[in-house]
């Protein structure tokens, strides 16, 4: 009997030192899983089946309401893929390459010095909001060297948020840049499809039911001006901050995928026209489009990478229910220069979980133009 009591207390003890490890110190997460139960299942049923690149192309042709994908060779533009060219899709921290073109515009025209030193951290961390994008928040501050305290220049500052997506950055430099030089970059691109990009801190303040009546459309002014109070007001930063630390955004995930419809949006056609004039450095001038491209390539980094391509640039973006990419590359195999567009928008939840997981969106948007019998699966599977 003292024996049995004794492998109680010692079971016990011993469970109760793993629930407090597992669950105790992750309990937030735990807490966020079991609400968000009908989220985990959505889409559940659409995993089995797509777990290479070819089912993921049958999936493409058969889910067209999820997906959109332009992609061709940029000195014959007319022959490519073009499946739902023209639909709008959320454009997320691709429309951090707008941010990216204006930079390198005001750099030429030396209404910027890239050299620029920071003066404080606390400039960009004003407009960090907690549990939303942390993860590539603290990446951005590993490679500036933050804790080392070194100076970090402008130019730094974009090349990193170019591979991270930093929102907080990016919001840091959207108000750097000007609304109106912004609004003005669009004007010269011809752009009739493509909203203007808004700072990430007033997007996900605008769709918080805690900060916003959520059931109204927010105007671009309304937008900024939220983001403009986080730039301004240091105590209305403090209150926001600790919003989000106890409730977050107070959505599910799936009405935090819904919400997304109320971000900018562009076209795959008219972004990948960009893209392709990009890569023949033809956008704005050919040293904008050479200083651009070289924020882009970070990808190119990877050793795989260079074993497909002899160049290539991306800007990615992952959040809930969204995984997309803009790119240009050109194929180490036969020579030729893709430009491409690709959005897996409004995914169930669940399946956005398993492909974002698996990095499938990505590796897919890579082969595409390096391995023709991908690229030949995807037009066989698409409708015509």
């Amino acid at each position: 009997m003292k024996r049995a009591l004794k492998f109680f207390l010692v079971f016990a003890a011993a469970a109760s030192f793993i629930f407090a490890i597992v669950i105790g110190f992750n309990y937030s997460a735990f807490k966020t899983l079991f609400a968000n139960n009908d989220g985990m299942r959505d889409g559940y049923e659409f995993i089995e089946s797509t777990y290479s690149l070819k089912a993921l192309a049958e999936f493409i042709g058969d889910h067209p309401e999820y997906m959109s994908v332009v992609s061709f060779n940029v000195n014959n533009p007319d022959s490519g893929i073009f499946y739902n060219a023209d639909v709008p899709r959320t454009m997320g921290t691709l429309s951090n390459f707008f941010l990216i073109l204006e930079y390198e515009r005001q750099v030429q025209t030396r209404d910027l010095n890239p050299n620029e030193i920071l003066s404080s951290i606390d400039e960009i961390e004003r407009f960090s909001l907690p549990e939303i994008s942390e993860e590539s928040h603290r990446k951005s501050f590993e490679l500036l060297g933050v804790d080392d305290e070194s100076p970090i220049t402008l130019d730094q500052l974009v090349s990193v948020m170019a591979e991270t997506n930093d929102l907080a950055i990016a919001d840091y430099l959207w108000f750097k840049l000007g609304e109106q030089n912004i609004q003005n970059l669009m004007d010269s691109l011809y752009v009739e499809s493509t909203d203007i990009p808004l700072p990430y801190s007033g997007l996900y303040l605008s769709i918080h039911p805690d900060v916003t009546d959520t059931s109204l459309n927010k105007s671009d002014a309304e937008v900024i001006a939220f983001a403009e109070r986080l730039n301004t007001d240091a105590q209305f930063v403090e209150e926001i901050k600790k919003l989000f630390d106890d409730i977050r955004l107070n959505l599910s995930f799936i009405e935090e995928r819904n919400a997304l419809e109320h971000f900018p949006h562009t076209t795959p056609r008219e972004i990948a026209r960009l893209m392709a004039k990009l890569s023949k450095n033809e956008l704005l001038s050919e040293e904008i489009s050479l200083r651009v491209k070289g924020k882009m390539k970070w990808v190119f980094e990877g050793e795989a990478i260079k074993r497909s391509f002899s160049e290539y640039g991306a800007i990615y973006d992952n959040r809930m229910g969204m995984l997309s990419g803009i790119d240009f590359g050109t194929s180490f195999y036969d020579g030729h220069s893709s430009a491409q567009a690709i959005f897996f928008d409004k995914l169930p939840v669940a399946f956005w979980l398993h492909l974002s997981a698996n990095h499938m969106q990505e590796d897919y948007q890579q082969r595409l133009i390096w391995d023709p019998a991908l690229y030949e699966t995807t037009i066989k599977e698409i409708p015509e």
